[in-house]
């Protein structure tokens, strides 16, 4: 069958759209010796419930590889409908709760295989794409496939061994905040040694090519982990460690969300590594609705005896509070968030218990002094100094207690974009850069417990230069202002003075007869100058000169545009229509016009300078015949992967019809649209190889009719 280059390309892009998956939780593959160079491979595949899809492969597409990673053999394993269950969420204490989110589907491929004894062993793989875009722990699992490995040596050729198998899969979820504790161990049929060890998971397929058949040739990337995600950080909290020994594993996550975690066992026999089993999968770390006891209030009443408290508590739906706990404990309500009044000052201690409503409970303390304020909150701000790496910033703290005196104070600067510095000495120093309104707030605190703020908004002596341009362009004869947007409260110094409308205001206008450099001085009454240059560029061209690369284009193709004068690249442009162009402000876009266009573009230098090009592209629409409409003279229905499905190829065709008889004239197979594909089978069995004949008709895009008969090979 020859190959054409429409029917390669709309057969790759149609491939690339249509096997897309996300759904991939986690795998292992197994293997049990038979005898007689016999093994039986068990493939376990888990996906997730809501965003698996579609289900599960039909048929699964093994590869065995030797141990240079060159292909043996490749095979598939039909799937097993009647083989698969959802898995149950099993929480260890009775105070949590399931989370509804989270499901996980699993089932179970088997197939007797023979693996001859290969010097070096065998690598046998499986591989998927994608994986579940919710794992946060590596990056860009949307596009990440999964490989599912297992490696048999060449002792354990010899000697029949079976692999290792893990004796549980991990629970569907687990709780953030809580412990995990679970035995990953394996059975060895051969009683060989067992070590146990945390892995990193394998990359494989990826979104292009989600379902390799065979796989992909090794070895494997890792995956690539998300900061601050990696072996020894896998899910945040207290650190996955898992037993060598026993592949009992432990670990606190402290965060929700989905992990992929892998372990890996190595067997051992005479201390000799004869085989490795991998298993690949994903912690969901949920929370389980443990009810927990938590609320907000100062440490301190200051001038006051009454208080709302803020309740903070989760998974709870009953409250008591108790408000003198070792003095009154009549003092208590059940309101969640209760408004208080102490009946004097002095030192109370606070309970709050929360309860589930399945008499699950928590409980939180806290200890709250009732007071009176005697605090003044003073400072003093100057800017002593000012160079090329900032301007200083010194306050000094003057509050006072007359009866309890200041224990502390938190000093808070807020620049103009937002960002925060804090200090607590008494005297503190601030480093800025950026021009702008500052705000510096002090919060003092007194020794028992009182606080009170001041803040101080203050303009920073900071010269502006946010919208001073390094290099402006102009056309020859024109002007431009140097310093659009200059702040008025500073003093300008330009430099030279001539060719300017003046040298001491902030935005002069500028009327250089060739290129030329102003430098300016901005300062203040402050410690701060700052020094500028600002280039002016007279433009080397009047007008825009423009190519196009094919200057003609069939439908659906592309051409190069390109502005070819000197220094073209320097600017922004702006085309004109720009629909059918990938970049509207470039030199050089790329234009897919659906029919005949012209294009503009326009250079603006300044108000009054603008430059303009224009450039038609002419687009031919293909005819209603070949080689757009393309119809296979053969094809091999053999199960290589290749032209195993007779297809109509086009991209110009609205309607479709095809039909294909055998040699007494039978109708066999008939297509009505570009999707449709003959197998090379009829009523489920498999057809001779041998000639048959078709007919199809098409109408174009452009209204045109297309008609053809003749003949097409089976062969296999």
């Amino acid at each position: 069958m020859r190959n054409h280059p429409i029917f390669i390309l709309f057969f790759i892009l149609i491939c690339q759209e249509s096997l897309k998956a996300t759904h991939i939780v986690g795998g292992e593959l197994t293997y049990k010796c038979l005898g007689n160079n016999q093994y039986e491979l068990t493939l376990i595949v888990y996906r997730d419930c809501y965003t698996g899809v579609p289900w599960f492969d039909d048929p699964a597409a093994i590869g065995v590889f030797d141990a240079n990673w060159n292909l043996s053999q490749s095979f598939t394993i039909a799937l097993n409908k009647q083989v698969n269950d959802t898995l149950p969420i099993v929480l260890s204490n009775p105070c949590l709760v399931a989370p509804p989110d989270v499901c996980v589907h699993g089932t179970i491929y088997k197939k007797i295989i023979t693996l001859p004894y290969k010097p070096g062993g065998y690598h046998i793989v499986y591989q998927r794409c994608c994986r579940n875009n919710l794992i946060r722990n590596i990056i860009h699992p949307l596009d990440t496939g999964a490989s599912f490995t297992v490696d048999i040596s060449d002792a354990a050729l010899e000697e029949c061994n079976t692999g290792a198998v893990f004796n549980y899969w991990p629970p569907v979820a687990i709780c953030v905040n809580e412990p995990i504790n679970f035995d990953h161990s394996a059975s060895d049929a051969d009683g060989d040694s067992l070590v146990y060890r945390l892995c990193a998971p394998l990359t494989g397929a990826d979104p292009d090519h989600p379902i390799p058949k065979p796989p992909f040739a090794g070895p494997y990337d890792p995956v690539f982990w998300q900061n601050p995600y990696n072996l020894a950080n896998v899910l945040g909290g207290q650190p996955l460690y898992i037993d060598p020994k026993t592949g009992f594993m432990n670990g606190v996550p402290n965060l929700i969300g989905n992990f992929v975690v892998g372990v890996c066992v190595d067997e051992y026999r005479e201390n000799q590594l004869i085989s490795t089993t991998r298993r690949d999968f994903q912690y969901n770390v949920a929370d389980c609705g443990k009810p927990n006891a938590a609320f907000f209030s100062p440490e301190a009443l200051c001038d006051t005896l009454s208080y709302r408290f803020q309740n903070e508590s989760s998974a709870s739906k009953y409250y008591k509070w108790y408000f003198d706990v070792g003095g009154d404990t009549t003092q208590i309500s059940y309101l969640p968030n209760p408004l208080h009044t102490f009946p004097d000052t002095g030192w109370y201690k606070i309970l709050l218990i929360a309860e589930s409503g399945d008499a699950c409970t928590d409980s939180f303390y806290r200890d709250i002094h009732v007071t009176s304020s005697h605090l003044e909150v003073l400072a003093s701000v100057q800017f002593p100094a000012c160079d090329d790496s900032g301007l200083i910033i010194s306050a000094l703290d003057l509050s006072k207690d007359t009866l309890y005196g200041v224990s502390s104070r938190l000093w808070t600067l807020t620049s103009p974009s937002g960002s925060l510095q804090q200090a607590v000495a008494e005297k503190a120093e601030f480093k800025v850069l950026e021009p702008g309104i500052y705000t510096l707030t002090i919060v003092s605190k007194s020794v028992n417990g009182c606080t009170a703020s001041r803040s101080y908004t203050f303009k920073a002596p900071i010269p502006p230069l946010g919208t001073l341009q390094d290099t402006l362009t102009i056309c020859l004869g024109d002007s431009v202002h140097l310093f659009p947007g200059a702040d008025p409260d500073f003093q300008y110094k330009w430099t030279p003075g001539t060719q300017l409308s003046s040298d001491s205001v902030p935005d002069p206008l500028a009327f250089p007869s060739q290129n030329s450099i102003y430098q300016v001085k901005i300062s203040d009454f402050g410690p701060c100058v700052q020094e500028k240059t600002v280039f002016v560029q007279i433009i080397p061209f009047d007008t825009l000169v423009l190519t196009a690369t094919p200057p003609v284009i069939y439908v659906g193709k592309s051409t190069q545009l390109l502005i070819t004068n000197p220094g073209a690249s320097n600017y922004t442009y702006i085309w004109n229509p720009g629909a059918s162009l990938n970049n509207t402000q470039i030199y050089n876009p790329v234009a897919s016009p659906a029919d005949t266009t012209t294009y503009t573009v326009q250079l603006p230098l300044s108000t009054n300078c603008q430059l303009r090009g224009i450039i038609t592209v002419p687009v031919i629409f293909p005819v209603c015949e070949e080689p757009y409409v393309f119809f296979p003279s053969a094809f091999s229905p053999n199960g290589d992967g290749a032209n195993d499905n007779l297809k109509l190829e086009s991209r110009i065709t609205s309607e479709v019809y095809w039909v294909i008889y055998d040699r007494w004239g039978e109708r066999i197979f008939e297509a009505h649209s570009l999707e449709d594909q003959w197998d090379g089978t009829y009523r489920g069995a498999s057809m001779p190889v041998e000639t048959y004949g078709y007919y199809l008709r098409v109408r174009c895009e452009n209204g045109a009719l297309y008609e053809k008969k003749g003949n097409v090979s089976l062969l296999r």
